[in-house]
């Protein structure tokens, strides 16, 4: 199960934000003490950290050290007014650290976590998608684009037949990728920050990458474009918006079925 620790004190939305998060997360809190931090960090890798910043004093510099230093990887969203803030801006401007301002309801701080880990959260039915477990015998499929809609969309054609992970961002797809290896890889062409070719690019370079499989998903029909995906050699490309028997077919194609 997903995992989250709570740091520090949660006075004002204690009760509803344990009550959010434990639906979807397995809930750990861990007293505001640097060292005592660091070796749950040495046994746990939860998938996020929450850290409330009400009562901030000099600790809570340690404390985001302990995470930017020994586990750069996991995300933290500090949650406090913007005077609690101020004192921390050196580390909000690192993309590991996230802010929210008080108050703020268990519901957005779980959009947020959602949101710096790849995940998604369906409001309507009440679940997190994204980075599930592992799932014996399907072939991993990984969905990475920068829209929501796309991403639930392709998320419910596949799930009945395979194990799906998303991610929002081709940073995000990196660091999916390093925990999990994919059989698979659906990847937007157009997305902020980090494009559909960087990303392939940075895949390529990883230990492994390149046997991943990669088909490009893109909105975009001209030669240029076209020939631009293709010199890095995916397999293949689909034009959005892509059916499900298309995508289907796709994955039957590359990968042989779902055994």
């Amino acid at each position: 199960m997903r995992k989250i620790v709570l740091i520090g004190r949660f006075d004002d939305i204690s009760r509803e934000l344990t009550s959010v998060l434990a639906k979807q997360f397995q809930v750990q809190e861990c007293a505001s003490n640097p060292e005592l931090i660091k070796g749950f960090l040495n046994v746990e890798k939860p998938n996020a950290a929450i850290v409330s910043l009400v009562g901030v004093n000099k600790e809570y510099g340690r404390i985001l050290g302990v995470f930017k230093n020994n586990e750069p990887k996991i995300p933290v969203v500090c949650i406090g007014t913007e005077a609690e803030q101020s004192t921390f801006r050196g580390y909000f401007r690192d993309n590991q650290f996230f802010t929210m301002t008080r108050p703020v309801s268990g519901a957005a701080i779980l959009d947020a976590v959602c949101a710096k880990t790849g995940m998604l959260y369906d409001h309507v039915n009440g679940r997190v998608f994204g980075e599930s477990a592992p799932v014996f015998g399907k072939k991993k499929i990984l969905l990475v684009d920068d829209n929501a809609i796309v991403l639930r969309t392709l998320n419910g054609f596949l799930t009945p037949t395979y194990e799906v992970y998303m991610a929002t961002s081709g940073s995000k797809a990196l660091r999916l990728i390093e925990r999990n290896r994919p059989d698979m890889i659906f990847l937007d062409y157009e997305m902020p920050e980090c494009n559909g070719l960087q990303t392939l690019r940075l895949i390529r370079e990883m230990e492994g990458g390149r046997t991943i499989p990669v088909v490009f998903l893109t909105g975009v029909n001209d030669k240029e474009h076209i020939m631009a995906l293709l010199a890095l050699k995916p397999e293949g490309y689909l034009l959005k918006p892509a059916s499900k028997d298309k995508i289907i077919e796709t994955i039957e194609k590359v990968l042989g079925g779902n055994t």
